[in-house]
């Protein structure tokens, strides 16, 4: 069955979505095997389309859907959203298409906060997107690519931590035992561990102490980003200052600083001095840029002023509550509580009147979306996701799925979990979408009967390849490939009357691990060949919009 090819891709300038060669493997253990989960696929959607993925558990299909989204990355292959190559976007790129790309998550409750209002489930993609919109502080964006360079030296850099750190172990051991010869008259004998404990102790404790100063400076760079990033959002907090306020406030935070490097600069001595002299003055220096750049252009202090003069003002409180004994020092920890609770009352004053203001701007959207979806507002919007029904759940799925106006969907089993008249129901809801709302969906099911039911067109996966391509009727009236009539003899027919016939098939499922060669469903196939264990089959055309990747197709000249 293992199918390649495209014979059964489309124009690519007619197409919305389009997947090809698509490959997802996922390392297992340090052995170097894989799990080839998705192994060269390609799919394609025009717009307005929707394209059913169905298999057994197993074959690849929420995998396919979940690189289609990038959670994770690809291996390997290409991924075109309207002509837009995916997979050579950088984060933040990416980032920016997924309000045109979103996906329904397989369980509905575990997809959804159980500790955040509906209210606040729905509105967070358009509070995010809004965000985006005003301006994203720089800092923000610094940390995140600062974040994903650390991580990536740090991954290169602590591998090979595990032989140096069991080298240490053995020269330790050895090291230990040196010193109980010397203790216990047994030098003659084990006094020549010293040796072979400095030779492998000394280097791989250097090596160690280098990997570990450039972890830990690129830690405390990360962790000084973190500290600013909230700086950069304070003007959305604290709401408009004016940029004289801003300066005087800048002002202040920088003669605090200074006023602390020169009450601190001769209070340790030794090593200890020049570490807490260079740690003093990394807390002071971005204050001190910051205040010169305030200078140049004072339009920049504003509310980011303020909120460093509040640091400097705990900077004072913990320095001279901490300097201070008996009634003074009693004194000062009154006076610095009462501050930090005007400063602390202020602050989440004026976040809560950030965070009210931008529930009421999207509150007509939800409503909107909660009534698309067929759930009251009125008697929702406070309530928490554990408090609804499996049904009503991915209803509210739906409805976060389409608050930012999607151009394709993709629904990973959204009704596998629910009863069949809930099944329905939303079934009929994503039918009334997908025309309202002019959606294109990828639809991932196991179940053929239901896929049938809501798909344009319907491609049917096995062990992480494509086996067949048809539209659904035409699939379901002549399947051209063995798995397909397997999966379709499965289907449990109404009528008790009408005898049962399945295909026998052997019971194991292939491991996607080691696959088997040629065409992966031939050890379980009734129709397999020698020519399907040493040759792939390529997907080809067998009648009308019908493509099937097989030896020996059960529909067309091959089945004759």
């Amino acid at each position: 069955m293992a199918g390649t090819g495209k014979a059964h891709l489309r124009d690519p300038e007619q197409t919305l979505l389009r997947a090809e060669d698509l490959v997802v493997e996922f390392p297992l253990g340090a052995g170097g095997a894989k799990v080839h989960a998705v192994s060269g696929i390609s799919i394609d959607l025009v717009e307005g389309e929707t394209l059913g993925l169905v298999g057994e558990s197993g074959c690849g299909k929420s995998t396919t859907g979940k690189a289609i989204m990038a959670i994770p990355k690809p291996t390997s292959g290409s991924i075109k959203l309207d002509q837009v190559e995916l997979t050579t976007l950088d984060d933040e790129s990416l980032r920016r298409t997924r309000p045109v790309l979103q996906m329904i998550f397989q369980d509905p409750i575990s997809a959804l906060n159980p500790r955040r209002t509906v209210r606040d489930i729905i509105a967070e993609p358009l509070v995010v997107w809004w965000e985006e919109e005003e301006g994203r502080p720089p800092t923000s964006a610094w940390l995140e690519a600062y974040g994903r360079v650390f991580s990536r030296v740090a991954a290169q850099v602590i591998r090979p931590m595990v032989p140096l750190l069991t080298l240490l172990l053995v020269a330790f051991v050895l090291w230990v035992t040196s010193e109980a010869a010397e203790d216990r008259a047994w030098e003659g004998a084990l006094g020549w561990t010293q040796v072979p404990a400095m030779i492998i102790g000394f280097p791989s404790l250097a090596a160690v102490g280098v990997i570990g100063s450039i972890l830990g400076s690129m830690g405390l760079i990360w962790l000084a980003l973190a500290v600013m990033v909230p700086f950069g959002v304070m003007s959305k907090v604290l709401g408009k200052v004016s940029p004289a306020v801003g300066l005087l406030a800048a002002a202040f935070a920088t003669a605090v600083t200074l006023f602390m490097i020169w009450r601190t600069w001769n209070s340790f001595a030794g090593t200890a001095a020049w570490v807490g002299r260079a740690f003093v003055i990394a807390i002071a220096l971005p204050v001190v840029v910051w205040f010169l750049a305030s200078l140049l252009k004072p339009a920049r202090a504003g509310a980011t002023g303020v909120a460093l003069a509040l640091v400097a003002v705990l900077m004072l409180e913990v320095f001279y509550v901490s300097g201070l004994d008996g009634v003074p020092k009693l004194g000062a920890f009154v006076l610095a509580a009462a501050i930090d609770i005007v400063l602390f009352r202020l602050v989440r004053k004026q976040a809560g009147l950030r965070a009210a203001e931008l529930r009421a701007r999207a509150e007509p959207k939800v409503r909107e979306m909660l009534e698309t979806v067929g759930i009251n507002p009125d008697t929702s919007l406070d309530r928490k996701p554990y408090e609804f029904s499996g049904g009503q759940a991915q209803r509210l799925s739906i409805a976060r799925a389409l608050i930012l106006d999607p151009k394709v969907i993709i629904c990973d089993e959204p009704v596998s979990a629910l009863d069949v008249s809930v099944q329905a129901q939303i079934l009929n809801l994503l039918e009334e979408m997908k025309a309202r709302y002019g959606l294109t969906l990828v639809f991932i099911a196991h179940d053929l009967a239901v896929v049938k039911n809501v798909s344009d067109r319907v491609a049917v996966m096995y062990l992480g390849k494509i086996c067949e391509v048809a539209r659904p009727d035409e699939l379901f009236a002549n399947p051209a490939h063995p798995y397909s009539h397997l999966l379709l003899s499965a289907i449990p027919h109404p009528d008790p009357l009408i005898e049962a016939h399945v295909t026998q098939v052997a019971a194991d499922l292939p491991s996607p691990v080691n696959p088997p060669s040629g065409c992966r469903f031939r050890t379980r196939c009734p129709l397999a060949q020698e020519r399907c264990a040493s040759e792939e089959p390529v997907i080809r055309e067998v009648a009308p919009e019908q493509f099937v990747a097989c030896h020996f197709p059960l529909v067309g000249e091959a089945a004759q």
